[in-house]
C-alpha cells in the first residue's frame, strides 16, 4: 500500500518549516515564550466567547451557572494573558516548576519504598525524583525573563522534534 507520504511534498516542506520555526524560536526565546502565550491567551478568548454563546443559545440544559462560570474564567484568564504576556510565561514556567517538585517528590518516595521492599531498579526511580527536583528548583528560583525564555526554548525545542519527525516519516515512504 502506498502511502500519501509518497506521493505529497507537503509533509516535508511542513517538517522543513517547523524546523526552521523551532530553530527560530530557540535563537529567539524571549520572543517564542511570549507568542507562545499571547496564542494560548487568544485560544482561552475564543474558548470563552463560544462559551458564552453556548451557555445562552443551549439554555435548555441544566447547569447554565457552570457553564457560566467556566466561560468567564476563560475569558478571564485569557484576557489577563493577553494584557499580560510576560506574566503568563511566569505563570506558565511556574506550574512546570509545581509540577516537577510535586513529581520529584513522589517518584523519591517510590524509588525508597521499591528500595525498602527489595524491588530492582530502585534507583532509576530515585535518579529521576532527582532531576526532577533539581530542574524545579532551577524554574522556580528564575527570573522573569528566565522563565520565558524557558517556555520559548520548549516551544522551539517542540518545533524542531515534530519537523524532524515528519521528515523521517516523508522519508519511509510507507505506512506502518
Amino acid at each position: 500500500m502506498t502511502s500519501i507520504l509518497k506521493t505529497s511534498p507537503w509533509l516535508r516542506i511542513e517538517g522543513a518549516l517547523l524546523i526552521l520555526l523551532g530553530v527560530a524560536a530557540v535563537l529567539m526565546p524571549m520572543m517564542a515564550g511570549l507568542a507562545a502565550t499571547l496564542v494560548f491567551a487568544w485560544i482561552l478568548i475564543l474558548t470563552g466567547m463560544i462559551g458564552l454563546i453556548s451557555a445562552f443559545a443551549g439554555r435548555a440544559h441544566s447547569h447554565i451557572g457552570w457553564s457560566l462560570a467556566s466561560a468567564v474564567i476563560a475569558l478571564g484568564i485569557g484576557g489577563v494573558l493577553f494584557v499580560y504576556p510576560l506574566a503568563g510565561a511566569v505563570a506558565l514556567t511556574l506550574v512546570i516548576g509545581a509540577y516537577l517538585l510535586l513529581d520529584g517528590v513522589a517518584l523519591v518516595g517510590l524509588g525508597l519504598d521499591h528500595r525498602r521492599r527489595g524491588i530492582g531498579n530502585w534507583a532509576w526511580l530515585l535518579g529521576s525524583g532527582a532531576i526532577d527536583l533539581a530542574l524545579a528548583g532551577v524554574i522556580l528560583f528564575m527570573s522573569a525573563i528566565g522563565s520565558a525564555v524557558l517556555v520559548g526554548v520548549v516551544v522551539g525545542l517542540s518545533l524542531i522534534a515534530a519537523g524532524i519527525a515528519l521528515l523521517l516519516a516523508h522519508r519511509g515512504g510507507r505506512l506502518r
